[in-house]
This record gives C-alpha cells, structure tokens and sequence, in this order.
C-alpha cells in the first residue's frame, strides 16, 4: 500500500515537472525569437542609419560646394574694384561686379543655407550634418544599440532557461528513476529529483524576471 502511493505520488512529480519543462521551453523559444526580433530591428536600425548618413553627406557636400563657389564669385566682386581705374573703366567693373555678385546673392539664396556661415566666413559643414541627422532621427529609429543590447540580454535568457530545461530534464529522470525502484534508495532518488526540480523552478524565475 505504502508503495502504491509512492508511485502515486511520484507520477504526481513527474507529471509537474514535466509541465515545468514544458514552461521552460515555451520561454527560452520566447526569448529566442524576441533576441531574433530586436537583432532585426537593430539591423534595420543600423542600415537606416547608414543610408541616412550617406545621403547627408551627399546633400551637405552639395551645399558646401555651392558655399564655395558662392565665396568666389564674392571675391571676385570685391577684386573688380579699382580705386584707381578711369570712370570708363570703373562704370564697366561696376557692371560687371553688380552681375558677380549678382550671382553669388542667387547661389547664396538657393543653394545653401545662411544659417550655417560662421561670422567669420566658414561655413560649418558638420553643424548641418548633425542637425540633418537629428532630423532623420525623429523621423526613423537610427539607434541601434538598444536593439542589440536587448537581443544580447534575450540570448542570454534564452540560454539560461535552455539550461534550466537541463536541470529538469535530470529531474525527471530521477523522479522515474525513483518510481521503478523497489529499493529504499528510491527515496534518496525522489528527494534528488525533488530538490532539482525546486532548482528549476528558482531558476526559471530568474530566468523571466532577473535576466
């Protein structure tokens, strides 16, 4: 009789334990696809980022270049004046110097933004860039360390819950070890079994919330 709930009781065991392992695993795959999720997502992130800079860059030379020519037309303006030159002379570099900068005020209003000429004539090539890559941001993910530091920490559940799966998996076996023995043994088998399936379901707590 005494053996009959034994096994009765150690079936119980096997049987829990067998659902805990089942638990384990839905987890650790949980945690496997949400590591494969945000190395998508970082991936993503990353060719965005990319793709934004390059085309910053492209733009931003544009503009610089523009700034440029901008800036020699101005001088040459400025090199037009003669205050030495006959009025014939001076009425033909005004007209020209009118039309230079002429040209250089249309560039100047067109192709480039005043905001990023300094006061002391430069223009600030890597203030656009960051503005225009704080732009892209609010517009897209351009991160993607996040994503990668959360697939780092679901890889790392993932392989502490697989683990833990380990850790039941001899439970079990000690609890059907203890079950088919007819020896007083057994009970030193169930109180094995026992104890790691408790370690497991301590470490599938960890594994959820503490990882």
């Amino acid at each position: 009789m005494e053996n009959e709930r034994f096994k009765s009781n150690t079936a119980v065991l096997v049987a829990f334990v067998t659902v805990l392992g089942a638990i384990a695993a839905c987890l650790a795959t949980s945690a496997a696809s949400s590591a494969a999720n945000a190395d998508f997502n970082g991936l993503n992130a990353a060719i965005s980022a990319q793709k934004a800079e390059i085309i910053n860059e492209i733009y931003a030379y544009e503009h610089f270049r523009a700034f440029t020519d901008y800036s020699r037309y101005l001088e040459l303006g400025n090199l037009l004046y003669d205050p030495n030159a006959s009025e014939e002379i001076d009425a033909e570099n005004g007209v020209m110097q009118r039309e230079v900068w002429g040209v250089a005020s249309g560039i100047r209003s067109t192709f480039f933004q005043s905001r990023y000429v300094t006061v002391d004539g430069i223009y600030d090539l890597q203030r656009e860039l960051d503005e225009a890559l704080a732009e892209d941001s609010q517009k897209e993910d351009l991160n993607p360390n996040p994503h990668f530091s959360e697939s780092d920490r679901m890889h790392r559940r993932s392989s502490f819950l697989t683990a833990d799966m380990i850790v039941l998996a001899i439970s079990f076996w000690f609890l059907q070890l203890a079950q088919v023995t007819e020896k007083r043994i057994k009970y030193f088998w169930v109180v094995i079994g026992i104890l790691l399936g408790l370690a497991g379901i301590l470490g599938m707590l960890i594994g959820r919330f503490l990882i």
